[in-house]
């Protein structure tokens, strides 16, 4: 037996020819094919907007990393030392907290893409 499931996720209509006979089929089709595109465009932009966020955030490890470094090589007061290491200490673990929230975000990004049927325009990409 022939498993076609892996066709399923296609959207492609035969019912198309059929539309009511007062509306504009060669217009019907634009709206369509505009949705579409409209609906692409918003997704690449979430997928960019979360890319930038993930390199804005990798971009502030790294410079609290070097802020911890800096701090226990330059500075001489210990107290001083103590207590703005907390403070980076405290951000990083905000940042990371963030992390996973940042990590679910994605996770459904993914998850919306993958379960979005292929129409015409995503076919032959």
């Amino acid at each position: 037996m022939v498993d076609y499931s892996k066709w399923s996720h296609i959207d492609v209509s035969d019912d198309e020819d059929d539309t009511h006979p007062n509306i504009d089929t060669p217009s019907l089709f634009r709206w369509r094919h505009q949705a579409r595109v409209e609906r692409m465009d918003e997704q690449q932009k979430e997928r960019e907007r979360l890319q930038k966020e993930k390199d804005d955030r990798k971009k502030r490890l790294e410079q609290l990393k070097k802020l911890m470094e800096e701090t226990e090589t330059t500075e001489t007061d210990a107290e001083a030392v103590q207590k703005r290491l907390d403070q980076l200490h405290i951000e990083m673990g905000e940042l990371k907290k963030q992390d996973t929230h940042f990590k679910e975000k994605e996770e459904e990004l993914l998850k919306k893409e993958r379960l979005t049927p292929w129409n015409v325009d995503t076919l032959e990409s």
